[in-house]
């Protein structure tokens, strides 16, 4: 998640950079609001879909990419830290590519992972994405910036979605993407947009970024989810997710901000970002300070089977047969 320094905010007021915005908010608009969506019937064979996410892998999973002193998008760790997660996602089964992007002027990297659906004829395309890069304020590009939360949390998240789906056939196609530079600026995410041919962004029929999944903020477990009016419908089945096989508490926005889902909603791509709930209390992000020590899995791993559930649906999975 993007935040500002004040002495950042004088330099981008400077017109350096184009990533951030200033918005007015008409008379009584809602900035968010929490609410209680209701629980649908869950069927026993996708109860036991979600319940196959992991701790442990997950665990796995984010201590490895803490493990890399610094992922900043111009480092060479950040580089390393692409490679592993790219062979990851390879072992899984998964066709995969590390796409350049540049970032100022320097170089980094999206990881890019795609698995094919079974459906004869036209298929959509559902993306899964976080950014894999980290950052540390107050240094360089080589000060040590573990991003355990911002944003190993939602790198680990998506490859535990991404090993939990490696077990299912879908009839859509899957693509998962860990973007570099968003830290800088969204670089991954709005190069990647721009990128896109015509025909892939109409196939696209939802995207689910997860930035900063696994610190408590609240007195209860809480996800907020961000998305903008293009979002709805597919915020109302996040929500309806968490209600059915989490117990977590729902917050929403419809005023996108500072993450890889911006992008894609400013395309008018249903979009929505999942975070931890009231994630602007979170000052470990950013600094030195943003280790393990601060995680709560409890949280991470009911905001993973939120977003695997609306994933399998989404992808077309059967949900109601038996196990």
């Amino acid at each position: 998640m993007v935040e500002l320094l004040p002495e950042e905010v004088s330099r981008f007021t400077e017109g350096k950079d184009d990533w951030w915005t200033v918005r007015p908010l008409a008379l009584d608009s809602v900035v968010m609001d929490i609410i209680k969506p209701e629980a649908r019937e869950a069927f026993p064979r996708m109860r036991a879909n979600i319940e196959a996410v992991s701790q442990s892998t997950y665990n796995f999973y984010l201590s490895s990419l803490v493990n890399f002193l610094t992922r900043h998008s111009l480092s060479s760790q950040f580089t390393s830290a692409a490679t592993w997660a790219a062979d990851q996602l390879q072992n899984l089964g998964y066709q995969v590519e590390l796409l350049p992007i540049n970032v100022g002027n320097g170089e980094s990297y999206n990881v890019i992972a795609d698995r094919s659906g079974n459906e004869s004829g036209a298929r959509k395309l559902v993306l899964v994405t976080a950014h894999l890069d980290s950052v540390n304020l107050t240094g360089g590009r080589e000060a040590p910036a573990p991003g355990a939360d911002d944003n190993a949390s939602g790198a680990a998240g998506v490859l535990e979605i991404a090993r939990v789906l490696a077990e299912h056939s879908a009839k859509h196609d899957l693509r998962l993407i860990l973007f570099g530079g968003e830290e800088q600026g969204l670089h991954g995410s709005k190069q990647y947009v721009s990128g896109l041919a015509g025909s892939e962004r109409t196939r696209i029929s939802a995207v689910i970024n997860m930035d900063m999944v696994a610190t408590l903020n609240t007195a209860s477990p809480t996800v907020l989810l961000e998305g903008a009016p293009v979002s709805k419908t597919l915020m109302e089945e996040l929500a309806e997710a968490a209600a059915t096989y989490t117990s977590l508490v729902v917050q929403t926005s419809e005023n996108p901000f500072a993450s890889d889902h911006v992008p894609f909603i400013n395309e008018l791509i249903p979009a929505v970002l999942t975070i931890e709930g009231t994630d602007s209390s979170n000052t470990n992000v950013h600094t030195a300070n943003d280790t393990l020590d601060h995680i709560n899995y409890g949280l991470a791993m009911d905001i993973v089977r939120m977003n695997l559930a609306v994933t399998f649906r989404l992808l077309g999975v059967d949900e109601s047969q038996t196990p």
